[in-house]
């Protein structure tokens, strides 16, 4: 067992910001077509390159007609011809030339069923003398004008934002560029999915479940093979990935066990500023810098590993891609179940210091899942009644709750708690 005692901790604000402080710039821009365009973040703004619609067209089907025809009221039309006093009105279709204002044509009749565009339907009976010029018609450009911004720079292109962009005539993209992550498990006993495993190892799972949050976040992952614990081995990986990477991410031997290396070699590699922050699960989270690049530290058991890469990667791929960490948001609830208490003493200090009581600026995160109800609203349940959060409902977290040891035992159902949402914030 080696000594750990000069760990530095911070507070995850604290660790966050310094990351954030040894990022590099927004990535660079690059051209991509409409159709690869989703989920990507757009590198300037995006203007129209022709007028939206580029003709006055019809907003529904009937007929077109000459609003000055009906400047005395309802003009007599028993002999009135198609195509010379009237024309047919299509959805979506620019009006006949000549023709200024539609009459829906359930508010038209003939003397027979008309097919429309048929050559002479008859003369037309029109119920009501339309209120204005232009009535039923939506004029040239009243969407978009030429030139008019259409989507803003560092807007994050969604399935609406892309046919909007095809409307506008813009079939080709500039996005900013996909941060690329690397990601590097390590432990002896990880041994890769779909393999053999042998009693005593385990699959290596926290790479898939990263490398889904990258690609939902817009990064690149790049997820490496399993590393042993062996510090040679480490630092190899560490090389490899820092030279091809915006941001490193390694998980597992950063605690105080007799084969955690990581934190020794990234102190030799290059600055650790954080060993470890406050809260549990995932205190053992930490952060360093390897020439200019950022390396954030994961703790390895599922439950932390995926909340500690919502609450520590996300801001820096969003840095990348926006120019900002953005917060993430929060809203109220009523809190719906009591947790039952955690074990005490020794067994369960590992999150703050074996035997004493936690600091005051240390807590623990609940994750919860979100529902409507009639009378109290939005409301909060955990997705834990022990210890530790069940695995098999961490899919359902739409937020956490962050809330000192003694605090989270004391909540009754009823209480208003403030969530932290998780992205992609169903509840917004």
């Amino acid at each position: 067992m080696r000594d750990h005692t000069e760990h530095i901790v911070l507070t995850h604000e604290e660790a966050i910001s310094k990351l954030l402080g040894h990022l590099g710039p927004v990535r660079p821009a690059e051209l991509v077509s409409i159709r690869n365009a989703l989920g990507r973040v757009s590198a300037e703004d995006l203007k129209a390159r022709t007028d939206v619609p580029n003709a006055t067209c019809a907003q529904m089907d009937g007929i077109a007609v000459r609003f000055d025809d009906f400047a005395h009221g309802m003009p007599d039309t028993s002999g009135w011809k198609v195509g010379r006093d009237f024309g047919w009105a299509n959805t979506g279709c620019a009006m006949p030339d000549g023709f200024d204002t539609a009459i829906p044509i359930e508010e038209v009749s003939f003397p027979a069923k008309p097919i429309l565009g048929e050559d002479d339907p008859g003369a037309p009976t029109i119920a009501a003398v339309p209120k204005a010029r232009g009535a039923c018609c939506r004029e040239r450009g009243c969407d978009f004008m030429k030139g008019t911004t259409v989507v803003h720079a560092h807007t994050r292109i969604t399935p609406d934002k892309m046919a909007l962009l095809a409307m506008c005539d813009i079939s080709e993209v500039p996005v900013i560029a996909k941060p690329k992550v690397a990601f590097i498990p390590t432990g002896s006993e990880l041994v890769p999915v779909g393999g053999t495993l042998p009693s005593g190892h385990a699959f290596e799972t926290n790479g898939l479940a990263l490398a889904g949050r990258l690609e939902a976040w817009g990064a690149e992952p790049c997820i490496m093979g399993c590393v042993p614990d062996d510090p040679a081995a480490i630092k190899d990986a560490l090389l490899l990935a820092q030279a091809s990477s915006d941001i490193v991410v390694i998980c597992a031997g950063s605690s105080k066990g007799e084969h955690d290396y990581t934190m020794e070699v990234l102190s030799e590699m290059g600055e650790v500023f954080c060993h470890e922050t406050n809260h549990g699960p995932g205190k053992h989270t930490s952060a360093a810098v390897i020439d200019g690049t950022p390396v954030l530290g994961l703790s390895g058991p599922p439950a932390g590993f995926g909340i500690t890469a919502d609450w520590y990667l996300k801001p820096l791929v969003d840095q990348l891609l926006f120019g900002e960490a953005k917060p993430f948001p929060r809203i109220k609830a009523t809190y719906a179940t009591p947790l039952k208490q955690r074990t005490q003493g020794k067994a369960r200090g590992g999150f703050h210091g074996a035997g004493g009581p936690p600091p005051e600026d240390f807590f623990v995160i609940c994750p919860v899942s979100l529902s409507w109800d009639e009378e109290q609203g939005l409301v909060a349940t955990p997705l834990t009644d022990g210890p530790a959060p069940d695995l098999s409902r961490l899919d359902e977290a739409d937020g956490y709750l962050e809330l000192h040891p003694r605090l989270l035992h004391a909540l009754r159902p009823g209480d208003e708690v403030e969530v932290e949402l998780r992205y992609p914030y169903r509840w917004l």
